[in-house]
């Protein structure tokens, strides 16, 4: 990817890159390492405005010195799509989460672009000085030509399903429930680069908040997730802000070696899948983030926040499920 001239498009700007150590092969390394140095010198600070029509939420936090814009791929201009996209891939060579040898052999710069039946939805959070992306959550529709009921035999697996050979969607099925109304969350990341610091705190919580108010938006247009995490990084979150998590304990996930994306489970810590119904009350913990965020809503600091969202999720007793077609709040 080119620069862009004339605000259209990412800019560059200055920041080192990493060495990634996940190949043997000097070339594979150097091209690894030539696109993490590409896109640390993208900015996206005119994405925001560049923006194809309302997105499905948009949170500017001046305490944070964060912008973060919620939209379907449509709404995301191509040379900002590609960018995106390239971070996801730029991020994973960091991680040594995907083959730096399969990335060199297919010259990639970014991930694939979708060619799905329904769009995915992109959360994008920007520092707002630099323009830099600090973090990013996906939720990747399904591959399904039309909607099929989530225990038909016929539906496509979803990546996370075929990694771990489970059905994570079945339990969930009901009438007028389909596998277009499923999405699996994708590439839950923040910017290695970033320095430990406040603003480092408060990205996941954008990235949530995003797709909390994009939910919201969606409506009956996505009524259950899933996906696979680690207990402690993005399940945490998850739970956190009222996802009623289905998590299988015990499976061991495998991608042929042929898989560019092979190395994410080879890890000491492997994911865990999970799969949840759309909470009923989520507008409740979009609020409590949203007001904490902004600094309205009296609690004062970040552990006030967990320890509130907490409680609220231990004490809600009986959840409606909109899976079942009860109503959110």
């Amino acid at each position: 990817m080119r620069a862009a001239g004339r605000g259209i498009g990412p800019v560059l700007c200055d920041t080192p890159a990493l060495e990634p150590d996940g190949t043997e092969d000097p070339r594979a390394r150097r091209y690894a390492r030539d696109i993490i140095g590409l896109h640390d010198r993208l900015s996206y600070r005119r994405l925001p405005v560049e923006f194809r029509g309302d997105p499905l939420s948009l949170v500017e936090d001046p305490h944070g010195a964060l912008v973060t814009v919620t939209g379907r791929d449509s709404q995301f201009p191509a040379r900002y799509l590609k960018g995106v996209l390239g971070f996801r891939l730029a991020q994973y060579l960091r991680l040594n989460w995907i083959s730096a040898d399969a990335v060199h052999r297919t010259a990639a710069f970014h991930e694939p672009l979708p060619h799905s039946p329904v769009e995915n939805i992109h959360t994008v959070t920007l520092c707002a000085r630099s323009g830099k992306i600090r973090g990013y959550v996906g939720l990747a529709c399904s591959a399904d030509t039309e909607s099929l009921p989530l225990d038909s035999p016929c539906r496509t697996p979803f990546p996370t399903e075929a990694a771990h050979r489970i059905d994570l969607l079945a339990r969930y099925a009901r009438p007028g429930l389909g596998t277009h109304q499923a999405f699996e969350f994708k590439r839950f990341l923040r910017d290695q680069t970033m320095p430990r610091d406040e603003q480092c705190t408060r990205v996941p919580w954008h990235l949530m908040l995003g797709i909390g108010e994009a939910l919201l938006a969606l409506g009956d247009g996505v009524r259950v997730v899933l996906g696979d995490a680690k207990e402690h990084v993005a399940l945490r979150h998850l739970r956190l802000v009222g996802f009623d998590l289905h998590v299988v304990e015990g499976t061991s996930p495998y991608l042929r070696e042929s898989d560019p994306m092979a190395p994410i489970y080879r890890q000491t810590v492997v994911a865990k899948p999970f799969a949840a119904p759309v909470p009923a009350d989520i507008t409740w913990y979009r609020d409590v983030v949203r007001s904490h965020l902004d600094g309205t809503g009296g609690l004062a600091s970040w552990q006030a926040v967990i320890t509130t969202l907490a409680a609220h999720r231990r004490g809600t007793g009986h959840r409606p499920d909109p899976a079942r077609g009860e109503a959110r709040r």
